[in-house]
Protein backbone atom coordinates (compact mmCIF):
# COMPACT_ATOMS: atom_id res chain seq x y z
CA UNK A 1 0.00 0.00 0.00
CA UNK A 2 1.53 3.37 -0.86
CA UNK A 3 1.02 6.57 1.24
CA UNK A 4 0.57 9.33 -0.42
CA UNK A 5 2.55 12.47 1.35
CA UNK A 6 0.99 16.01 0.95
CA UNK A 7 3.50 18.86 0.84
CA UNK A 8 3.45 22.58 0.18
CA UNK A 9 6.77 24.11 -0.29
CA UNK A 10 7.53 27.22 2.06
CA UNK A 11 8.36 30.26 -0.03
CA UNK A 12 10.60 33.10 1.76
CA UNK A 13 11.26 31.64 4.98
CA UNK A 14 14.81 30.54 6.30
CA UNK A 15 14.59 27.26 8.28
CA UNK A 16 18.35 26.85 10.21
CA UNK A 17 18.12 23.63 12.53
CA UNK A 18 18.25 26.13 15.49
CA UNK A 19 17.51 22.75 17.95
CA UNK A 20 20.88 20.92 17.00
CA UNK A 21 22.66 22.01 20.14
CA UNK A 22 24.97 24.92 18.97
CA UNK A 23 22.75 25.87 15.85
CA UNK A 24 21.02 28.90 14.36
CA UNK A 25 17.95 29.97 13.40
CA UNK A 26 17.49 32.66 11.30
CA UNK A 27 14.20 35.04 10.71
CA UNK A 28 13.51 37.85 8.78
CA UNK A 29 13.37 40.10 12.04
CA UNK A 30 16.26 40.77 14.08
CA UNK A 31 15.17 39.64 17.89
CA UNK A 32 15.44 43.23 19.33
CA UNK A 33 12.47 44.84 17.62
CA UNK A 34 14.27 48.00 17.71
CA UNK A 35 17.25 47.33 15.94
CA UNK A 36 14.41 46.98 12.78
CA UNK A 37 11.31 49.88 13.54
CA UNK A 38 10.25 49.81 10.44
CA UNK A 39 9.52 45.89 10.42
CA UNK A 40 6.18 45.66 8.78
CA UNK A 41 3.34 43.52 10.06
CA UNK A 42 4.22 40.96 6.89
CA UNK A 43 7.70 40.60 7.28
CA UNK A 44 6.46 39.92 11.29
CA UNK A 45 4.09 37.79 10.47
CA UNK A 46 6.15 35.41 8.18
CA UNK A 47 8.78 35.51 11.41
CA UNK A 48 5.85 34.07 13.75
CA UNK A 49 5.21 31.43 11.73
CA UNK A 50 8.62 30.15 11.35
CA UNK A 51 9.17 30.10 15.17
CA UNK A 52 5.72 28.36 15.77
CA UNK A 53 7.46 25.69 13.35
CA UNK A 54 10.48 25.80 15.08
CA UNK A 55 8.77 25.43 18.90
CA UNK A 56 6.19 22.83 17.64
CA UNK A 57 8.46 20.79 15.47
CA UNK A 58 12.05 21.30 16.89
CA UNK A 59 13.52 20.76 20.60
CA UNK A 60 10.07 19.79 22.21
CA UNK A 61 8.96 17.56 19.69
CA UNK A 62 12.12 15.46 20.10
CA UNK A 63 11.91 15.21 23.97
CA UNK A 64 7.96 14.37 23.57
CA UNK A 65 8.66 12.17 21.25
CA UNK A 66 11.99 10.18 23.28
CA UNK A 67 10.16 10.44 26.33
CA UNK A 68 6.71 8.70 25.61
CA UNK A 69 9.20 6.02 23.32
CA UNK A 70 7.87 7.16 19.68
CA UNK A 71 11.60 7.95 19.42
CA UNK A 72 14.35 6.48 21.38
CA UNK A 73 17.44 8.19 22.32
CA UNK A 74 20.48 6.51 21.37
CA UNK A 75 24.07 8.87 21.48
CA UNK A 76 25.47 11.48 23.51
CA UNK A 77 22.97 13.36 25.28
CA UNK A 78 20.35 12.43 23.65
CA UNK A 79 21.13 9.10 25.38
CA UNK A 80 20.93 10.64 28.69
CA UNK A 81 17.51 11.95 27.98
CA UNK A 82 16.04 8.99 27.16
CA UNK A 83 16.80 8.29 30.74
CA UNK A 84 15.23 11.34 32.05
CA UNK A 85 18.54 13.10 32.66
CA UNK A 86 18.16 16.90 31.29
CA UNK A 87 19.64 19.82 32.65
CA UNK A 88 18.37 23.98 32.37
CA UNK A 89 21.27 24.45 29.87
CA UNK A 90 19.10 21.67 27.05
CA UNK A 91 16.26 23.50 26.01
CA UNK A 92 17.74 27.17 26.22
CA UNK A 93 16.27 27.66 22.87
CA UNK A 94 12.98 26.76 23.23
CA UNK A 95 12.23 28.71 25.90
CA UNK A 96 13.94 31.72 25.07
CA UNK A 97 12.69 31.35 21.44
CA UNK A 98 8.91 32.01 22.74
CA UNK A 99 10.08 35.68 23.67
CA UNK A 100 12.41 36.77 20.51
CA UNK A 101 13.28 36.05 17.08
CA UNK A 102 9.58 36.21 16.14
CA UNK A 103 8.01 35.66 19.36
CA UNK A 104 5.80 36.74 21.95
CA UNK A 105 7.59 40.55 21.54
CA UNK A 106 7.22 40.36 17.10
CA UNK A 107 3.41 39.16 17.54
CA UNK A 108 2.78 42.00 19.72
CA UNK A 109 4.44 44.59 17.94
CA UNK A 110 2.44 42.54 14.28
CA UNK A 111 -1.07 42.68 16.04
CA UNK A 112 -0.77 46.51 17.04
CA UNK A 113 0.08 46.92 13.41
CA UNK A 114 -2.99 44.76 12.30
CA UNK A 115 -5.11 46.68 14.82
CA UNK A 116 -4.47 49.81 13.89
CA UNK A 117 -4.38 49.46 10.10
CA UNK A 118 -8.12 48.18 10.80
CA UNK A 119 -7.06 44.33 9.92
CA UNK A 120 -9.26 42.87 12.66
CA UNK A 121 -8.51 39.12 10.80
CA UNK A 122 -5.10 39.94 10.12
CA UNK A 123 -4.89 40.34 14.30
CA UNK A 124 -7.17 37.39 14.98
CA UNK A 125 -4.40 34.59 12.68
CA UNK A 126 -1.64 36.60 14.74
CA UNK A 127 -3.48 36.10 18.29
CA UNK A 128 -4.15 32.31 17.29
CA UNK A 129 0.07 31.88 16.48
CA UNK A 130 0.93 33.66 19.94
CA UNK A 131 -2.13 31.31 22.12
CA UNK A 132 -0.26 28.38 20.18
CA UNK A 133 3.02 29.22 21.25
CA UNK A 134 2.37 30.47 24.81
CA UNK A 135 0.55 27.44 25.69
CA UNK A 136 3.02 24.91 23.90
CA UNK A 137 5.59 26.59 26.23
CA UNK A 138 3.67 26.81 29.52
CA UNK A 139 2.88 22.87 28.86
CA UNK A 140 6.47 22.26 29.38
CA UNK A 141 7.46 24.56 31.78
CA UNK A 142 4.85 25.97 33.63
CA UNK A 143 4.77 29.05 35.47
CA UNK A 144 6.35 31.99 32.94
CA UNK A 145 6.77 35.27 32.01
CA UNK A 146 3.82 36.56 30.51
CA UNK A 147 1.85 39.52 31.33
CA UNK A 148 5.35 41.43 31.87
CA UNK A 149 7.06 39.47 28.94
CA UNK A 150 6.44 42.44 27.05
CA UNK A 151 7.08 45.41 28.87
CA UNK A 152 9.14 47.60 30.72
CA UNK A 153 9.67 45.63 33.47
CA UNK A 154 13.19 44.32 33.01
CA UNK A 155 12.79 41.21 35.38
CA UNK A 156 9.04 39.93 34.68
CA UNK A 157 6.95 37.71 37.22
CA UNK A 158 6.36 33.92 36.46
CA UNK A 159 2.64 34.10 36.24
CA UNK A 160 0.82 30.85 37.69
CA UNK A 161 0.59 28.27 34.52
CA UNK A 162 -3.62 28.46 35.63
CA UNK A 163 -3.32 31.75 34.87
CA UNK A 164 -1.35 31.60 31.55
CA UNK A 165 -3.94 29.07 30.40
CA UNK A 166 -6.62 31.57 31.14
CA UNK A 167 -5.15 34.40 28.97
CA UNK A 168 -4.44 32.12 26.24
CA UNK A 169 -8.00 31.17 26.59
CA UNK A 170 -9.41 34.80 26.46
CA UNK A 171 -7.23 35.50 23.53
CA UNK A 172 -8.24 32.58 21.43
CA UNK A 173 -11.75 34.09 22.16
CA UNK A 174 -10.80 37.33 20.64
CA UNK A 175 -9.09 36.04 17.99
CA UNK A 176 -12.58 34.04 17.16
CA UNK A 177 -14.05 37.66 17.08
CA UNK A 178 -11.54 38.95 15.07
CA UNK A 179 -11.65 37.02 11.98
CA UNK A 180 -15.53 37.61 12.11
CA UNK A 181 -14.08 41.46 11.27
CA UNK A 182 -13.73 43.79 8.44
CA UNK A 183 -10.31 44.39 6.83
CA UNK A 184 -7.84 42.10 4.98
CA UNK A 185 -6.09 39.46 6.22
CA UNK A 186 -2.23 38.22 5.30
CA UNK A 187 -3.46 36.92 2.21
CA UNK A 188 -0.96 34.77 0.42
CA UNK A 189 1.44 35.25 3.25
CA UNK A 190 -0.96 32.67 5.36
CA UNK A 191 1.21 29.28 4.81
CA UNK A 192 -1.45 27.31 5.34
CA UNK A 193 -4.65 28.55 4.52
CA UNK A 194 -4.05 31.71 2.62
CA UNK A 195 -5.75 33.98 5.18
CA UNK A 196 -9.25 32.09 5.04
CA UNK A 197 -10.62 33.32 8.29
CA UNK A 198 -13.15 29.65 8.74
CA UNK A 199 -9.85 27.55 8.76
CA UNK A 200 -8.30 29.37 11.72
CA UNK A 201 -11.40 29.77 13.31
CA UNK A 202 -11.35 25.99 13.74
CA UNK A 203 -7.68 25.84 14.20
CA UNK A 204 -8.44 28.11 17.39
CA UNK A 205 -11.14 26.16 18.48
CA UNK A 206 -9.55 22.97 18.14
CA UNK A 207 -6.38 24.79 20.48
CA UNK A 208 -9.30 26.07 23.24
CA UNK A 209 -10.54 22.18 23.16
CA UNK A 210 -6.48 21.35 23.87
CA UNK A 211 -6.05 23.80 26.05
CA UNK A 212 -9.10 22.88 28.45
CA UNK A 213 -7.83 18.98 28.15
CA UNK A 214 -4.68 20.22 29.73
CA UNK A 215 -6.01 20.74 32.66
CA UNK A 216 -8.62 17.62 32.95
CA UNK A 217 -6.26 16.62 35.54
CA UNK A 218 -7.14 19.38 37.99
CA UNK A 219 -11.29 20.39 37.04
CA UNK A 220 -12.51 17.23 36.07
CA UNK A 221 -15.69 17.25 34.16
CA UNK A 222 -15.76 21.12 33.47
CA UNK A 223 -12.85 20.63 31.35
CA UNK A 224 -14.29 17.61 29.31
CA UNK A 225 -17.23 19.85 28.88
CA UNK A 226 -15.45 23.12 27.73
CA UNK A 227 -13.04 21.08 25.85
CA UNK A 228 -16.02 19.16 24.08
CA UNK A 229 -17.86 22.25 23.37
CA UNK A 230 -14.86 24.16 21.47
CA UNK A 231 -13.67 21.22 19.86
CA UNK A 232 -17.00 20.61 18.00
CA UNK A 233 -16.58 23.90 16.47
CA UNK A 234 -13.02 22.77 15.75
CA UNK A 235 -11.11 20.76 12.54
CA UNK A 236 -13.60 19.02 10.78
CA UNK A 237 -11.69 17.37 7.97
CA UNK A 238 -8.01 16.75 7.14
CA UNK A 239 -7.89 19.86 4.95
CA UNK A 240 -8.34 21.97 7.95
CA UNK A 241 -5.25 20.71 9.72
CA UNK A 242 -2.38 23.23 10.77
CA UNK A 243 0.85 22.03 9.23
CA UNK A 244 4.34 23.57 9.37
CA UNK A 245 5.14 23.89 6.00
CA UNK A 246 8.82 22.88 4.87
CA UNK A 247 10.97 22.91 0.94
CA UNK A 248 13.46 20.83 -0.40
CA UNK A 249 15.83 23.31 -0.26
CA UNK A 250 18.62 22.90 2.93
CA UNK A 251 17.75 26.45 4.30
CA UNK A 252 14.07 25.36 4.34
CA UNK A 253 13.87 21.95 5.37
CA UNK A 254 11.87 20.28 7.81
CA UNK A 255 13.75 20.31 11.56
CA UNK A 256 13.92 16.62 12.06
CA UNK A 257 15.18 16.02 8.85
CA UNK A 258 17.93 18.47 9.31
CA UNK A 259 18.38 16.41 12.51
CA UNK A 260 18.60 13.13 11.74
CA UNK A 261 21.48 14.23 8.81
CA UNK A 262 23.60 16.57 11.02
CA UNK A 263 22.97 14.79 14.43
CA UNK A 264 23.20 11.19 12.77
CA UNK A 265 22.70 8.36 15.51
CA UNK A 266 21.60 10.47 18.11
CA UNK A 267 17.78 9.41 17.55
CA UNK A 268 16.15 6.28 16.64
CA UNK A 269 12.98 4.39 16.51
CA UNK A 270 10.97 4.09 19.87
CA UNK A 271 10.82 1.50 22.05
CA UNK A 272 6.69 1.40 22.56
CA UNK A 273 5.83 2.50 18.90
CA UNK A 274 7.31 0.09 16.56
CA UNK A 275 6.19 -3.32 18.07
CA UNK A 276 2.95 -1.61 18.36
CA UNK A 277 2.45 -1.01 14.97
CA UNK A 278 3.97 -3.99 14.29
CA UNK A 279 1.48 -5.71 15.76
CA UNK A 280 -1.30 -3.94 14.13
CA UNK A 281 0.19 -4.16 10.93
CA UNK A 282 -0.48 -0.12 10.85
CA UNK A 283 -0.24 1.17 7.73
CA UNK A 284 1.46 4.48 8.38
CA UNK A 285 4.26 2.60 9.58
CA UNK A 286 6.14 3.66 6.32
CA UNK A 287 5.75 7.03 6.67
CA UNK A 288 6.91 6.87 9.93
CA UNK A 289 9.93 4.35 9.96
CA UNK A 290 12.58 3.21 7.81
CA UNK A 291 13.16 -0.57 7.55
CA UNK A 292 15.82 -1.83 9.30
CA UNK A 293 16.11 -5.19 6.80
CA UNK A 294 13.42 -5.71 3.94
CA UNK A 295 10.17 -5.74 4.91
CA UNK A 296 11.11 -5.26 8.97
CA UNK A 297 10.78 -2.67 11.61
CA UNK A 298 12.80 -2.69 14.74
CA UNK A 299 12.76 -0.79 17.47
CA UNK A 300 16.42 1.24 17.96
CA UNK A 301 17.32 0.38 14.70
CA UNK A 302 14.68 1.40 12.29
CA UNK A 303 15.18 5.14 11.90
CA UNK A 304 13.11 8.02 10.74
CA UNK A 305 11.06 7.55 7.68
CA UNK A 306 13.31 9.40 4.78
CA UNK A 307 10.64 9.35 2.78
CA UNK A 308 7.99 10.22 5.04
CA UNK A 309 8.19 12.51 8.48
CA UNK A 310 11.62 12.89 7.94
CA UNK A 311 11.92 13.74 4.23
CA UNK A 312 12.95 17.70 3.84
CA UNK A 313 9.73 19.14 2.54
CA UNK A 314 7.73 17.03 4.76
CA UNK A 315 5.33 19.13 6.43
CA UNK A 316 4.47 18.10 10.14
CA UNK A 317 0.76 18.97 11.39
CA UNK A 318 0.60 21.14 14.21
CA UNK A 319 -3.20 21.16 15.03
CA UNK A 320 -4.34 18.07 13.18
CA UNK A 321 -8.34 16.90 12.63
CA UNK A 322 -7.50 13.67 14.14
CA UNK A 323 -6.10 15.70 17.09
CA UNK A 324 -9.54 17.64 17.15
CA UNK A 325 -11.64 14.49 17.23
CA UNK A 326 -9.76 12.32 19.22
CA UNK A 327 -10.47 15.24 22.13
CA UNK A 328 -14.19 14.73 21.24
CA UNK A 329 -13.68 11.03 21.77
CA UNK A 330 -12.06 11.22 25.53
CA UNK A 331 -14.34 14.24 26.15
CA UNK A 332 -17.53 12.24 25.53
CA UNK A 333 -15.73 9.04 27.22
CA UNK A 334 -15.64 11.19 29.74
CA UNK A 335 -19.38 13.04 30.01
CA UNK A 336 -20.07 9.44 30.06
CA UNK A 337 -21.57 9.18 26.55
CA UNK A 338 -19.77 6.12 24.86
CA UNK A 339 -21.73 5.74 21.78
CA UNK A 340 -20.29 9.30 20.64
CA UNK A 341 -17.00 8.63 21.84
CA UNK A 342 -16.59 5.40 19.77
CA UNK A 343 -18.59 7.47 17.01
CA UNK A 344 -15.41 10.42 17.27
CA UNK A 345 -12.77 8.02 17.51
CA UNK A 346 -13.67 6.45 13.77
CA UNK A 347 -14.21 9.85 12.05
CA UNK A 348 -10.43 10.54 13.60
CA UNK A 349 -9.43 7.86 11.98
CA UNK A 350 -11.07 8.76 8.75
CA UNK A 351 -9.15 12.09 8.83
CA UNK A 352 -5.99 10.09 9.12
CA UNK A 353 -6.99 7.89 6.20
CA UNK A 354 -7.83 11.23 4.10
CA UNK A 355 -4.58 12.96 5.25
CA UNK A 356 -2.04 9.97 3.81
CA UNK A 357 -4.30 8.93 0.79
CA UNK A 358 -5.41 5.72 2.51
CA UNK A 359 -8.44 3.77 1.33
CA UNK A 360 -11.57 3.94 3.80
CA UNK A 361 -11.59 1.94 6.56
CA UNK A 362 -7.78 1.08 5.78
CA UNK A 363 -7.65 2.13 9.59
CA UNK A 364 -10.91 1.03 11.17
CA UNK A 365 -12.69 3.94 10.40
CA UNK A 366 -15.82 2.51 9.29
CA UNK A 367 -15.46 -1.27 10.98
CA UNK A 368 -11.98 -1.16 12.80
CA UNK A 369 -12.68 0.33 16.09
CA UNK A 370 -14.10 -2.07 18.41
CA UNK A 371 -17.59 -1.26 18.58
CA UNK A 372 -17.98 -3.41 21.48
CA UNK A 373 -15.50 -1.42 23.81
CA UNK A 374 -16.50 0.20 27.08
CA UNK A 375 -15.07 1.64 30.16
CA UNK A 376 -11.30 1.60 30.96
CA UNK A 377 -10.61 -0.64 27.59
CA UNK A 378 -11.99 1.99 25.40
CA UNK A 379 -10.35 4.84 26.84
CA UNK A 380 -7.19 2.83 26.87
CA UNK A 381 -7.92 2.74 23.10
CA UNK A 382 -8.67 5.95 22.47
CA UNK A 383 -5.55 7.12 23.71
CA UNK A 384 -3.36 4.40 21.82
CA UNK A 385 -4.92 5.42 19.03
CA UNK A 386 -4.37 9.06 19.03
CA UNK A 387 -0.76 8.15 20.36
CA UNK A 388 -0.60 6.53 16.93
CA UNK A 389 -1.87 9.35 15.20
CA UNK A 390 0.02 12.04 16.77
CA UNK A 391 3.29 11.10 15.35
CA UNK A 392 6.40 13.57 16.86
CA UNK A 393 3.58 15.43 18.30
CA UNK A 394 3.62 17.75 21.38
CA UNK A 395 0.86 16.48 22.55
CA UNK A 396 1.90 13.00 22.73
CA UNK A 397 3.27 14.11 26.42
CA UNK A 398 0.77 16.19 27.54
CA UNK A 399 -1.63 13.28 26.94
CA UNK A 400 0.91 10.79 28.52
CA UNK A 401 0.64 13.28 31.72
CA UNK A 402 -3.44 13.73 32.07
CA UNK A 403 -3.81 9.96 31.03
CA UNK A 404 -0.66 7.58 31.62
CA UNK A 405 -1.90 6.35 28.49
CA UNK A 406 -0.35 4.11 26.43
CA UNK A 407 0.76 2.56 29.35
CA UNK A 408 4.67 3.16 28.38
CA UNK A 409 7.07 1.38 30.54
CA UNK A 410 9.17 4.41 32.17
CA UNK A 411 12.44 4.44 32.43
CA UNK A 412 14.25 4.02 36.09
CA UNK A 413 13.57 7.22 38.27
CA UNK A 414 9.99 7.66 36.51
CA UNK A 415 9.50 10.27 33.36
CA UNK A 416 9.67 13.86 34.44
CA UNK A 417 6.54 16.12 33.87
CA UNK A 418 8.16 19.39 32.89
CA UNK A 419 11.67 20.98 31.47
CA UNK A 420 14.01 23.09 33.71
CA UNK A 421 13.78 26.56 32.75
CA UNK A 422 16.31 28.19 30.57
CA UNK A 423 19.93 28.79 32.16
CA UNK A 424 19.91 32.22 30.94
CA UNK A 425 16.43 33.38 32.18
CA UNK A 426 18.14 32.07 35.39
CA UNK A 427 20.85 34.20 34.98
CA UNK A 428 19.12 37.32 34.20
CA UNK A 429 15.52 36.85 35.83
CA UNK A 430 15.76 36.36 40.00
CA UNK A 431 12.02 35.25 39.70
CA UNK A 432 12.64 31.70 38.74
CA UNK A 433 12.50 29.26 41.87
CA UNK A 434 15.68 27.19 41.94
CA UNK A 435 15.76 23.92 39.93
CA UNK A 436 13.18 21.24 41.24
CA UNK A 437 11.47 23.48 44.00
CA UNK A 438 7.93 24.34 44.26
CA UNK A 439 6.01 25.21 42.52
CA UNK A 440 7.81 24.19 39.38
CA UNK A 441 9.64 21.23 41.28
CA UNK A 442 9.38 18.02 38.36
CA UNK A 443 5.88 18.40 37.51
CA UNK A 444 3.46 21.84 36.39
CA UNK A 445 0.54 22.38 38.72
CA UNK A 446 -1.96 20.56 35.60
CA UNK A 447 -0.39 17.00 36.56
CA UNK A 448 -1.22 16.61 40.46
CA UNK A 449 -1.43 13.08 39.86
CA UNK A 450 2.06 11.82 38.38
CA UNK A 451 1.72 8.65 35.96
Amino acid sequence: MTIKKKTRRVAGVTLVAMALGACEFINPVESNPNAVPEATVDQLFVSGQVISYFLGTGGLSRIASIWTQQMAGTDRQFATFDTYTITESDFDDEFDALYTQGGLIDLRNAIAQAEAAGRAPYAGILKIHEAFLVGLVASFYGDIPYREAVSDVATPALDPQAQVYADIQALLDEAIVDLGGAGAGPGALDFNFGGTAASWIAVANTLKARYHMHWAEVNGGPSYTAALAAAQAGIIDAAGTWKARFGTAQTESNLWAQFMVDRSGYVASGDFLVPLMVGRADPRIGLYYSEASPGVYTARSSLLSETGYGAPDFDQPLVSCAENYFIIAEAEFNVGTEINARAAARNALACEEAEYGLAADDLGSVTGFPVTLTGAPLLEEIMTQKYMALFLSTETFNDYKRTCLPAVTERAGGMPGRLFYSQQERLTNPNLPATGVAPNGKYNANDPSPC
